[in-house]
């Protein structure tokens, strides 16, 4: 398997944000909360899909996972810590810095292009 580059990493780092708060919402007796030496990114979205949901839950959860993707990269570092603690994902405080830093950068990029 070849290494993720630092955007594919942050990207699946917020999924399994916005999955697990999704799961939370659509599947309440799936309890989400993975240890620091067995997380990985794209964990809890990966195992959650191979779990045999049924698709409509599969698209309801999908769906708000997408949406909640938008709305956690605009947030700062602490507050990425903060959400991903509460629904059971392990994100250090370096590797928040750098994600919000990555996605600020991104925006600070389209809006510089835009002009």
């Amino acid at each position: 398997m070849e290494k993720s580059t630092p955007n594919q990493t942050y990207h699946l780092i917020l999924a399994d944000i916005a999955m697990a708060a999704a799961i939370k919402v659509y599947d309440r007796d799936h309890a989400v909360s993975v240890g620091r030496d067995a997380y990985h990114p794209g964990y809890v979205r990966d195992l959650w899909l191979g779990g045999g949901a049924s698709e409509q839950l599969r698209q309801r959860v999908t769906a708000m996972a997408n949406a909640g993707m938008g709305s956690l990269q605009t947030m700062p570092a602490e507050e990425l810590v903060f959400a991903a603690q509460a629904y059971g994902v392990p994100l250090e405080e370096g590797t928040a810095a750098r994600m919000a830093e990555h996605f600020t950068g991104k925006r600070d990029a389209v809006l510089t292009y835009r002009r």
